[in-house]
């Protein structure tokens, strides 16, 4: 139930530490001569010296028995390389269920062509990065409860999306007019219409449509007690 990580570079060192934070457990597969010094000075547990794609680091790395594997090179060829390699084992082991395969690129073309490969989730740091700077522009008050979630241990913290019922009060209000804070110490980060379109750090203005889901970022307590209000047929009575 392990994560199978190739490449070493800063993204992996960063990766790791918050693999090793939260007891994820994973085994770092990179071709480089100097692994073993390398593995010793970022703490990785378990480490392969092979080419990522082979046969021989897909076994020594028992991908067989891992829940997914995670692709870091910033050299796109490598990525597709390890995808290919990973669900062509998948079907010679007849797995029932296929690898998490998660992957980075820095352009919307690369992105599409590693998801049509076979990659569930390909990250850009750069559109992460501007995402964020996005976010914190307009909302300022939110990069301290981001801070918090994303980068402390232990974080009484909980993240998750609430669908908002057909029969909801929240239903065509703004986000303004609902003021669920007001309720409740929770924040809404994101929406998520009913066609699956994400708005990140959505503003008071914003609308809840039919089918829209929101997600809240609060203690488990708060996000539990959101959404039975969002169960609710009337608002709550202050």
């Amino acid at each position: 139930n392990h994560y199978v990580i190739c490449n070493h570079n800063e993204f992996t060192i960063q990766l790791t530490r918050q693999f090793r934070d939260n007891h994820i457990p994973f085994v770092v597969v990179d071709p480089a001569e100097d692994i073993e010094e390398i593995a010793k000075k970022y703490s990785y547990p378990y480490f392969v010296q092979e080419e990522p794609h082979t046969e021989v680091a897909l076994a020594k790395a028992h991908l067989s028995s891992a829940k997914g594997i995670i692709t870091l090179s910033r050299n796109i060829a490598d990525n597709i390389a390890v995808i290919a390699s990973a669900r062509l084992h998948e079907k010679e082991i007849k797995r029932r269920r296929p690898y998490f395969i998660l992957t980075n690129a820095n352009t919307l073309s690369d992105i599409e062509k590693l998801k049509k490969l076979g990659a569930d989730s390909v990250v850009s740091p750069t559109k992460l990065m501007a995402q964020r700077m996005s976010a914190i522009s307009q909302r300022p008050e939110m990069e301290n409860i981001l801070e918090q979630f994303l980068y402390k241990k232990d974080t009484p913290l909980d993240i998750e999306e609430i669908k908002v019922p057909s029969f909801s009060w929240m239903l065509y209000k703004k986000l303004g007019e609902i003021n669920l804070p007001r309720y409740v110490k929770v924040n809404v980060v994101g929406i998520r219409d009913d066609k699956e379109n994400f708005i990140p750090m959505p503003n008071d203005e914003t609308i809840v449509t039919l089918g829209a889901k929101l997600m809240l970022i609060g203690s488990s307590e708060s996000i539990r007690y959101a959404k039975k209000l969002a169960r609710k047929k009337y608002p709550p009575q202050e």
